[in-house]
């Protein structure tokens, strides 16, 4: 993505932290995020978060005093009356202890919870805040499998939320608060992301979906759009789109809003951030003039993973910024990925075991945390202390691979502005680094399969050429057919009718590469599986399908940590054999629009803010 014109932008050398740049001196091209009280640099006058009850304060009508005044009183309830037998003695040690006991039922949550912090690091006090979550239905949830190679595997899909509606806070947020009163809500997923929790093999990894991926099913009907459009049909439309075109199953549904992601980072005191040089988006709020280790709030935290429109290294002779990432949203995912692993460090440091920590990050979290309905304290409880000793910054942390369309796209005669496309073979050798292992549907035989082909370019030689190289792997086409083209450039789907027949997809898409996506639909002619072709479309070369699928499998089973490098690998031996002629490309009608397919895992620019060196004093 070409960078907008520079223009100079003076910064205001006031503050050694974020200094802002002057109004009317910002970027060619960019709007104004809101008023100064939005920027990571101002509205943030330090005042600590509200005070909740916790860690040294009982729940409403539950005073600790009482617990230490029963035992304040013990020696002498045990002693009992001067001269008193042993069965007096015995008797008042009885009923001191079944004082104790009704005290402690009152008192309830704070006695207990210190035992099982002591156990369970941060799972005492999840089981009080834990119920100040808010709930929401949502379907298509999958159960989490009790028995087979995934057994108690948990998928859960993390949602970044837009919904200007959903901060509550005058004082930090008046523009989101602003254009909620305005009806300028924008309810959609800046972030998409799923983790999975493998206590098998005492896992964790973690997978991005860009935003901007054109998916089928993203809408409800089966509209295509960009995946992140689907939050706006509420929470089972994005947990539909997911696992009927990535195939991947989703157990649990977590959203965070602006405001909760912020308070969580005031509630660990801030954070510790290494910023190479100086970056600047104008769009997210966030403005960073000092250099080095600097310790930054939760609004400057949240302008940080918001920015994907970051200029970098301010040139204060030229007054001009001198760099432009340009990587867009594929950039904020990496630094978010980055972000996310300087956080666990130090909820690691300060959250887990600590019972003043532990209130203060929980009570930020909680009350502005929305989960599915089917997402219980219990299991919550259950995989923290599971995973509570893992390191989450040496996780293996993708991003599902994409082809950008350097236009803007026209589907359907309208205009979806900038999109991307889902790139194959690359999307679903990353799925099984990210799972573990390959769908159990590419072990199934092409002859077991019926197809028909639907021609999406308006090309009938090239429908037929598909159909042909199809029945050369074996599979059974039992008709053609044309639909009316969605415009100049289009993306190959793979079409199933129902969940039954995802397996039957998942091996059709093993044999094709390209701008290639599964969805769920009517099939032409009743056949399992139905290949809408687009303009970027390769099929595998009769001979060489079955050794590469089996290769590829065999590259990317297991559930080792390591496994996660295999799709580098996978990667080359697939584009490889792309190269050698292995795949039969059809001729493309994109008109040279579409680039190469992106990496699954990146290098970090050298300008992108990090977590600080071992030793370093953070500049406040």
């Amino acid at each position: 993505m070409p960078a907008p014109p520079i223009r100079a932008v003076e910064p205001v050398p006031s503050s050694p932290v974020a200094d802002t740049p002057p109004e009317g001196s910002l970027p060619a091209g960019d709007a104004s995020a809101g008023s100064a009280n939005s920027r990571a640099g101002g509205g943030d006058d330090g005042e600590p978060p509200a005070r909740v009850a916790g860690a040294d304060e009982a729940p409403p009508g539950h005073a600790p005093e009482d617990v230490a005044a029963a035992y304040a009183a013990a020696p002498a309830a045990a002693a009992g009356a001067p001269g008193a037998s042993w069965r007096s003695r015995r008797r008042a040690r009885k009923a001191l202890r079944s004082r104790l006991r009704r005290r402690l039922t009152r008192t309830g949550i704070t006695v207990v919870l210190v035992v099982v912090l002591v156990v369970g690091g941060a799972v005492g006090y999840a089981v009080y805040r834990l119920d100040q979550i808010q709930r929401v239905t949502v379907k298509g949830l999958q159960k989490v499998a009790s028995s087979g190679a995934h057994a108690n595997v948990e998928d859960i899909l993390m949602v970044g939320s837009t919904s200007r509606c959903a901060v509550k806070s005058q004082k930090h947020f008046q523009n989101f608060v602003k254009q909620c009163e305005q009806g300028v809500n924008g309810v959609n997923s800046d972030v998409v992301m799923i983790l999975r929790l493998d206590p098998n093999n005492h896992r964790v990894s973690l997978l991005s979906i860009p935003r901007d991926t054109f998916v089928p099913g993203a809408r409800a009907g089966g509209l295509y759009n960009k995946i992140d459009a689907a939050l706006a049909d509420g929470p089972s439309q994005l947990v539909q789109a997911i696992e009927q075109d990535f195939g991947i199953p989703i157990n649990h549904y977590v959203v965070l809003n602006f405001e909760s992601f912020a308070n969580v980072v005031d509630a660990l005191g801030g954070l510790d951030m290494y910023f190479p040089t100086q970056v600047f988006d104008n769009q997210s709020g966030l403005t960073q003039m000092q250099t080095g280790c600097v310790h930054i709030s939760g609004l400057e935290a949240l302008a940080l993973v918001r920015a994907r429109h970051l200029y970098y290294h301010y040139d204060r002779k030229t007054k001009q910024w001198l760099g432009y990432d340009g990587s867009g949203d594929l950039g904020r995912i990496e630094r978010d990925h980055l972000f996310l692993k300087v956080l666990a460090k130090a909820v690691a440091r300060r959250g887990l075991g600590n019972l003043a920590a532990d209130n203060s990050l929980l009570g930020a979290l909680a009350p502005q945390l929305t989960v599915d309905t089917s997402f219980g304290v219990r299991e919550m409880a259950h995989l923290v202390l599971s995973f509570h000793s893992v390191n989450v910054g040496a996780a293996p942390q993708y991003t599902v691979p994409i082809i950008n369309d350097s236009q803007p796209y026209m589907y359907k005669g309208y205009s979806y502005g900038d999109i991307v496309f889902p790139a194959e073979p690359q999307d679903q050798q990353t799925i099984d680094a990210f799972t573990g292992s390959a769908p159990a549907g590419v072990k199934l035989r092409p002859g077991s399969i019926t197809v028909s082909v639907e021609d999406g370019t308006g090309s009938p030689a090239a429908t037929g050429a598909t159909a042909a190289q199809m029945r050369a792997l074996g599979y059974k086409v039992i008709a053609s057919g044309a639909a009316t083209p969605v415009g100049p450039i289009s993306e190959t789907t793979v079409r199933y009718s129902s969940s039954s027949h995802l397996q039957q997809a998942e091996k059709v898409l093993s044999d094709l590469s390209g701008t290639v996506v599964l969805g769920q639909g009517p099939t032409l002619g009743g056949a399992d599986v139905t290949i809408v072709t687009g303009t970027s479309l390769a099929v595998a070369s009769a001979g060489s399908a079955s050794t590469a699928t089996s290769a590829s499998v065999h590259r990317v089973a297991g559930t080792s940590a390591s496994a996660g490098d295999a799709v580098l690998s996978a990667l080359v031996t697939q584009l490889a054999a792309v190269s050698s002629g292995t795949r039969s490309a059809l001729p493309s009608t994109d008109g040279g629009a579409l680039g190469a397919p992106t990496s699954a895992t990146s290098g970090i620019p050298a300008y992108d803010p990090r977590g600080c060196p071992t030793g370093a004093k953070a500049v406040k």
